[in-house]
């Protein structure tokens, strides 16, 4: 196939009957697109670190070419791994306008090229993707993931308080090495705007963040999207404009 002028960017939250292992790495997905992040929903042992498993699970697909990308929105129970078991599940179909900052979602580090942006922004219904990695695994590294994994579970409280944003929600990576991503819809850019970057919890663990004290790089990708089924609590899109 030949690639599109931009990527385009499918997104599968499932809710499964019970809770799946990571670490069990017997998922055999049917597909193989540009970039494939399969994670569970964000929870931690008690001493601060990712726990990597859940029965909420949520796939996101990076695709260089459009077909690729809506055949996988269309019909994702050929390519996601026990669908037909799902209690919840909801698909979303978006093309990315923004990204910015270094992640690992293929193995090796790639900087402001991860994701091909869109010329020209759609406009539409608005999705944030935001990621953060460290280099090694030391003693340093495992002492900040818990402090950072708390900072994520304050802000998605800080999210639910305010009005624009729609739904939120993180997953953990770390199990492969490779980056898991935190997930908002917004009412629009200017309810995101005002909550992600004037005052406020994101905002202030942003300035902290600076120091490297959370992660030793992150990334954020905004995207908009152009069609979606099934529920989210319901369904997303009839709350964003």
């Amino acid at each position: 196939m030949t690639p599109s002028e931009h990527d385009w960017i499918t997104l599968h939250r499932i809710k499964y009957p019970k809770s799946i292992s990571a670490e069990d790495q017997d998922f055999d997905f049917s597909t193989t697109p540009k970039h494939l992040r399969f994670c569970p929903k964000l929870s931690q042992d008690s001493n601060g670190m990712p726990l990597w498993d859940s029965d909420t699970w949520c796939a996101l697909a990076v695709h260089s070419t459009k077909a690729e990308a809506e055949a996988m929105f269309n019909a994702p129970e050929d390519y996601i791994p026990r669908l037909s078991t799902a209690i919840e599940q909801w698909h979303a179909l978006a093309i990315p306008v923004t990204h910015r900052g270094s992640l690992n979602w293929s193995g090796e580090v790639e900087d402001n090229s991860a994701v091909k942006t869109a010329l020209e922004d759609p406009n539409g219904p608005l999705m944030v993707v935001t990621t953060a990695g460290y280099i090694t695994r030391d003693a340093k590294t495992l002492a900040r993931i818990p402090r950072f994994l708390t900072r994520v579970v304050d802000v998605l409280a800080f999210f639910d308080e305010m009005d624009g944003n729609v739904r939120r929600d993180a997953f953990n990576g770390g199990f492969d090495n490779k980056e898991g991503f935190t997930l908002s819809l917004w009412e629009d850019d200017d309810a995101m705007t005002k909550t992600a970057y004037w005052q406020g919890i994101h905002r202030t663990y942003m300035d902290e963040s600076r120091d490297g004290s959370y992660f030793d790089r992150s990334s954020f990708t905004r995207a908009r999207i152009v069609s979606s089924s099934g529920s989210w609590d319901g369904d997303p899109l009839l709350s964003m404009s």
